[in-house]
């Protein structure tokens, strides 16, 4: 009786969640100063369940496109509105929209979020970014409406385990015939600067 009460403190204590200190560091590319960029940064677990959003363009979570189409605009950061469950033609909640929001940063950003992850859990991060009127000769205006080349993404896993520690965001499955999307960003960095217990 005695092993089994051990065996299920010690199952508890390793799945137990903790408020870790996530810093992100978004880095600009050669093409970021081009035309202000659309961006959203999230997190999901291993089989792709949504847990937060951590920052977001305000333009694409509030919906405020200049012209502003019924539809939203939902090429601009498509698995972000997939994963999230977000109607890109509504805004996001108020208190998500303020929590989480800005105007694209003129010189990359830094982002410091305390964060409930569960101990030795694979978690997923996420950087999605595009800009509008990104066209080269494939991505053309006619072809291809207002953003040109299709938005990017970006992942890297983490396991939080009780130490600091850092990732840096390789980007995934970019579409063909892309020449300038995969500029807009240098690179991203995400890391866990403590655990506060």
């Amino acid at each position: 009786m005695k092993k089994i009460i051990l065996s299920l403190i010690a199952l508890t204590v390793s799945t137990f969640s903790f408020a870790e200190k996530i810093s992100i560091a978004v880095n600009p590319g050669e093409v970021y100063k081009k035309r202000a960029p659309q961006m959203a940064l999230w997190v999901e677990d291993a089989d792709g369940t949504f847990v937060e959003t951590l920052y977001v363009t305000k333009k694409a979570a509030a919906n405020k496109w200049i012209g502003k189409p019924k539809e939203g605009r939902p090429e601009s950061l498509p698995d972000w509105y997939k994963a999230k469950g977000q109607n890109p033609a509504e805004k996001i909640a108020k208190e998500d929209l303020d929590a989480t929001t800005s105007a694209t940063p003129k010189k990359g950003i830094v982002i410091e979020k305390e964060l409930e992850l569960e101990k030795n859990r694979t978690y997923v991060f996420k950087c999605q970014v595009n800009q509008s009127f990104d066209y080269n000769d494939f991505y053309t205006k006619e072809n291809s409406g207002v953003d040109g080349q299709p938005a990017v993404l970006y992942s890297g896993e983490l396991i939080p385990d009780g130490t600091e520690k850092e990732i840096m965001l390789e980007l995934k499955d970019a579409a063909a015939n892309i020449t300038t999307a995969d500029k807009i960003l240098g690179n991203i960095f995400v890391a866990i600067k403590q655990s506060l217990k």
